[in-house]
């Protein structure tokens, strides 16, 4: 695969690059209006929306990078016209259930498209639509965020626009195989005293002992802890699944002692407007003002926690299936990461290097 550069050229005109090979010349050939330039040793082609979508369909093997001030030429998209896409992909993913936060996400996303692509959505190439997906991979972006992307736009050349041909093969990147970070306990303990009140040590308390995701314990509910069972209840987890999960003897200690301070009624964690829980970002400001305080160097986000969570639980010796219950994952295959990050498996493995120290008598060292 080759790099096809497209860049503003004269009035009127475009500025063509590639490595030099017969296939390449041949697609090139085949823009109407073309011109090659012997002495600067480039091709100019007319500028035109249209020229620029035959560059991308001819030149299929490769990746066609179209500079910003080319794109930036074309007339946006009317707003009436991107807020009626909007609207129209809101009520198809309302109907599918998705939850109000991937709603905004996927909007987001959306009107990203749309003032990128500056013309009308079903007129466009798939070419198009691949070069916008490779240009947010080659811009850093996540792979995670590529897939959001795809998948919005799958939604609307299947579902809206009846064109399901345009997102055929478009690219999926997967995520690097990474492990999850993990606190170790000393380390959890140092988090937990370090928080400024009964409410910051009883919500960091909660989503670590019950291995809970932000989304999940913000939304926790008075009703959902059941100290007589030591269960907590999670109502429309990830999925909008239903599961029971621990209640350790020490959360229920502390939140005690906090609901008596508190005058709990509904949420668990109440919001500072009436009826409402406490937000997302709230949560997570107060699990990074305790790691400060703390001294935790380890790069770690308040997620950071449930991951801790499996992990000690695996380490423990808690079965896999077992975990997988309690954290509400889908697959197996998901919670299986935390065997690769718990000590229980090396700490039962030796090395054949200490046989060979055995056998050779003990040397001296240093540490």
């Amino acid at each position: 695969m080759g790099t096809i550069q497209v860049t503003p050229g004269e009035p009127g005109q475009l500025i063509v690059r590639f490595p030099y090979s017969p296939e390449r010349v041949t697609s090139v050939r085949a823009v109407p209006g073309r011109r090659w330039h012997p002495d600067e040793k480039h091709w100019t082609v007319p500028h035109s929306p249209e020229t620029l979508e035959r560059i991308r369909s001819l030149f299929t093997g490769d990746r066609v990078v179209v500079a910003a001030a080319v794109e930036a030429t074309a007339p946006e998209l009317p707003v009436a016209e991107v807020q009626a896409v909007v609207t129209a992909l809101d009520e198809r993913l309302t109907l599918r259930g998705y939850s109000p936060r991937t709603r905004q996400t996927y909007r987001l996303h959306v009107q990203r498209f749309l003032k990128w692509l500056r013309q009308e959505p079903g007129t466009v190439s798939q070419a198009k639509l691949r070069a916008y997906l490779l240009e947010m991979l080659d811009g850093g972006l996540s792979a995670s965020y590529v897939r959001q992307a795809r998948a919005v736009l799958a939604i609307i050349y299947e579902d809206l626009l009846n064109r399901p041909e345009k997102v055929i093969d478009l690219p999926n990147p997967k995520d690097k195989k990474g492990l999850p970070t993990v606190l170790s306990r000393e380390q959890i303990a140092r988090i937990l005293r370090a928080t400024a009140n009964t409410m910051e040590e009883a919500l960091l308390m909660m989503t670590y002992s019950a291995g809970l995701r932000v989304g999940e314990v913000i939304r926790l509910k008075v009703r959902d802890i059941f100290s007589d069972r030591r269960q907590v209840r999670v109502e429309g987890g990830k999925g909008k699944k239903d599961r029971y999960t621990v209640l350790a003897e020490e959360t229920l200690r502390v939140l005690r002692v906090y609901y008596r301070q508190y005058r709990l009624t509904d949420w668990l964690f109440p919001g500072k407007d009436p009826g409402t829980h406490i937000a997302r970002c709230t949560a997570e400001r107060i699990f990074k003002r305790a790691k400060e305080r703390a001294g935790i160097a380890t790069e770690a986000t308040i997620h950071t926690l449930r991951h801790s969570f499996a992990t000690h639980l695996y380490e423990d010796g808690v079965d896999i299936r077992i975990v997988q219950e309690l954290l509400g994952h889908a697959k197996i295959e998901t919670t299986m990461r935390y065997t690769h990050v718990g000590r229980r498996v090396a700490e039962r493995v030796r090395s054949p290097l200490d046989d060979l120290v055995d056998l050779g008598g003990e040397s001296e060292g240093c540490i």
